[in-house]
C-alpha cells in the first residue's frame, strides 16, 4: 500500500529516529534494576534451572516440579541465557522483544486499515501507556501472551482485506497456539469469544468462511498438543492439575486468593491506559454505535476491536481471580481504536492530554522539592527518598512535552500524539530505571552478594518464606524449611526434599559446621530469643540471611 500524501518525508524520517531511540532505551533500561519478587524472580530461576538442570519437558522451580504455567517463554529465556549468560539483562529480553514487536504489529495494523498517520498514532499511543510501558520491561508472562493474542488478531484481521486469507489466518492459528504455550487455553478461547459476539452483533458471518480451520487447525495442534502430552506422560496428575485446577479452579473459585471486587479492572483499565485516559473513555463509550448493517460482508474493524476489548474486561471481571496484568491484552486493540478515531476529536483529545501532561509535571515537580514531606515515615523511607532526583528529572520531562504540544496545537493530530507518546515512554522508563532504588524492599540479590563464591555451595535453608529471586542470583536451589505456598504440588512430588517444621530444621542446624540460612526478621529474632547459634551476614528490608556460629 503505498504512503498518504498527508505524512511530509521530514516528519516520516522524525518519526523513524525518534522509534529507533525509544527502541534503544527500552532495551537499555532492562538492566538497569535488579530482578523483582515474586514474578521476576520465579520467571529467571525457572528457566536457569532448565537450562543447568536439562529438563525442557517439566519446568522446575527451586528443583521442584512447577507445571502451573506452559514452556514457551521458559524455553525462550533459557536460550537467552545460553547465549548471554545469566543476568537482568538476558532475563528480561524475551518480554522486552515481544513489546516492541507488538508495537510493530499495532503499526501495520493501523496502517494497513486507515493511514500511515493512523499507524504512528497507534505506536504513539501503546508506547507512551503506563501498563504497557511497565509490563514490557517486567520479566511476566503477560507481554508475551499480548504479543501472541496481539499476532492472532492482527492476522486474523490484515485477512479481512486480501481475497487469499490463508497465509494470514495459518498466522493467526500459530499465533494462537504460541500464546496457549505461554500462558494456557486463554489465547485461543478469548479469540473464538470475540469472534463470535462480533458475528451475533454486526451479523457478519464473512470472517468465518475465511478462517481456513482445515489447515488451521491441524497447524494448532502440531504446535500445542506435543508438550502437553509429553508432560501427561512424565507426570500421571498433570492433566487434571494444569486444566481443571490452573484453568477451571482458577477462574472460577477463589483457590488462587486474588479476589477483588467485580469493578477491579475499571479502576486498572483507567490507570493502565494513561495519559490516554480521555480517548480511551471516548472508544471504549462510544465503539458499539461504529456497528452498521454488514452489506455484502464487509468487515468492520472497529467493531470488531472493540468487542475485543469490552469482552476481555467482563471476561477476566467475572473471575474469582484478578490481577492487574491479565487485560494487558486490552492496550493493543485499544490504540488501533484511539488512531482510528477521526482526525478533529482527537487533536482536541490529545491537546487536553497535553494540558493534563503540562499539570502533571508541574505537581510532580513541586512533590519533588518538597518528597521528604511526601513519602510517608516508616522504616521503608530510606529508600524512597532518593527518587526525589528522578521525579525531578520526569516532571520536567513531561513539562517540556505538555508545553511543546500545546505550542504547536495548529499542528495535525498524529504530531501531537507522537511527542506526547514520546514524553510519555521517557518517562515512564526513567521511572523504571528510578526503581533501582527500592531494590532492597523487593529483591534478594543483596542477601546473594553476602555470600561468597566459596560460601556458595555451603548448605543454605529457607525458613518459613522462599525468596524468589535469591535462587536466580545464587545459581543455586535452596532446602525448604516449614513453607510450601506455590511449591506445593513440586513438593508432593518429591516427599522428604524439604524439612517440615523449625524444630526439625533447628535439629539439623545444630549438627552443621558450616551452613547459611535466610529467614524473615520476625523469625531471626524469635530464634535469637531462643538461644540458637546464628552470625548475621546480611539483611534486607524483609529477611536476614544468617551462618552457623
Amino acid at each position: 500500500m503505498s504512503e498518504p500524501l498527508g505524512l511530509a518525508p521530514r516528519e516520516r524520517w522524525t518519526y523513524w529516529a525518534l522509534a529507533a531511540l525509544l527502541a534503544l532505551l527500552w532495551l537499555a533500561t532492562l538492566s538497569a534494576r535488579p530482578l523483582f519478587n515474586p514474578d521476576e524472580g520465579r520467571y529467571a530461576e525457572i528457566p536457569r534451572e532448565m537450562l543447568s538442570g536439562g529438563d525442557w519437558v517439566i519446568p522446575h522451580l527451586n528443583g521442584l516440579a512447577y507445571i502451573e504455567k506452559p514452556p514457551l517463554q521458559y524455553w525462550a529465556t533459557a536460550l537467552s541465557f545460553r547465549v548471554l549468560g545469566p543476568s537482568e539483562f538476558a532475563a528480561r529480553l524475551y518480554t522486552a522483544l515481544t513489546a516492541l514487536g507488538t508495537v510493530l504489529l499495532v503499526w501495520l495494523v493501523a496502517r494497513r486499515f486507515w493511514s500511515l498517520e493512523a499507524g504512528w498514532r497507534a505506536v504513539a499511543v501503546l508506547s507512551g501507556m503506563l501498563m504497557f510501558v511497565v509490563l514490557g520491561q517486567l520479566l511476566t508472562l503477560d507481554m508475551s501472551l499480548t504479543f501472541y493474542m496481539t499476532l492472532s488478531l492482527a492476522a486474523f484481521l490484515l485477512a479481512q482485506l486480501t481475497r487469499q486469507p490463508r497465509r494470514w489466518m495459518l498466522l493467526a492459528w500459530a499465533a494462537a497456539g504460541c500464546g496457549v504455550l505461554t500462558k494456557g487455553l486463554v489465547a485461543a478461547a478469548i479469540p473464538v469469544a470475540v469472534l463470535i459476539l462480533y458475528s451475533a452483533y454486526s451479523r457478519d458471518f464473512a470472517p468465518w468462511r475465511r478462517l481456513h480451520a482445515k489447515w488451521g487447525l491441524p497447524l494448532f495442534l502440531v504446535i500445542t498438543v506435543p508438550w502437553h502430552w509429553l508432560a501427561a506422560r512424565r507426570l500421571a496428575d498433570f492433566l487434571e492439575f494444569f486444566f481443571v485446577h490452573e484453568h477451571v479452579a482458577r477462574y472460577l473459585t477463589p483457590i488462587a486468593d486474588r479476589q477483588e471486587p467485580w469493578w477491579f479492572f475499571a479502576g486498572v483499565f483507567l490507570a493502565g491506559s494513561m495519559p490516554w485516559t480521555l480517548p480511551a473513555l471516548r472508544v471504549l463509550g462510544g465503539g458499539w454505535r461504529a456497528r452498521t448493517p454488514a452489506a455484502g460482508g464487509k468487515f468492520q474493524p472497529t467493531v470488531f476491536l472493540w468487542v475485543w476489548v469490552v469482552f476481555i474486561g467482563v471476561f477476566f471481571s467475572l473471575s474469582d481471580s484478578k490481577l492487574m496484568p491479565y487485560i494487558l491484552p486490552v492496550m493493543p486493540a485499544l490504540a488501533l481504536l484511539i488512531a482510528a478515531l477521526p482526525a478533529e476529536p482527537l487533536k482536541r483529545d490529545f491537546q487536553f492530554t497535553a494540558i493534563l501532561t503540562a499539570i502533571a509535571g508541574i505537581s510532580l515537580g513541586l512533590a519533588s522539592l518538597n518528597w521528604p514531606r511526601v513519602v510517608a515515615s516508616s522504616d521503608r523511607s530510606v529508600y524512597f527518598l532518593p527518587l526525589a532526583k528522578p521525579l525531578g528529572q520526569i516532571a520536567l520531562l513531561l513539562t517540556v512535552t505538555g508545553a511543546f504540544v500545546l505550542v504547536q496545537r495548529a499542528r495535525d493530530a498524529t504530531r501531537a500524539g507522537v511527542f506526547l507518546g514520546v514524553g510519555w515512554c521517557l518517562a515512564w522508563l526513567l521511572l523504571i530505571r528510578a526503581a533501582a532504588w527500592v531494590a532492597p524492599i523487593y529483591s534478594g540479590v543483596s542477601l546473594a552478594d553476602a555470600l561468597t563464591i566459596a560460601d556458595r555451595d555451603a548448605p543454605l535453608y529457607s525458613v518459613g518464606t522462599y525468596d524468589q529471586s535469591l535462587t536466580f542470583y545464587l545459581q543455586r536451589t535452596v532446602t525448604l524449611v516449614g513453607y510450601r505456598g506455590e511449591l506445593d504440588y513440586g513438593l508432593r512430588k518429591a516427599p522428604g526434599v524439604e524439612i517440615a517444621d523449625v524444630e526439625e530444621f533447628l535439629r539439623r542446624w545444630s549438627s552443621e559446621t558450616r551452613a547459611f540460612a535466610v529467614m524473615e526478621k520476625t523469625m531471626f529474632d524469635d530464634l535469637k530469643s531462643r538461644g540458637v547459634p546464628m552470625r548475621p551476614v546480611a539483611e534486607d528490608v524483609i529477611r536476614v540471611l544468617v551462618a552457623r556460629q
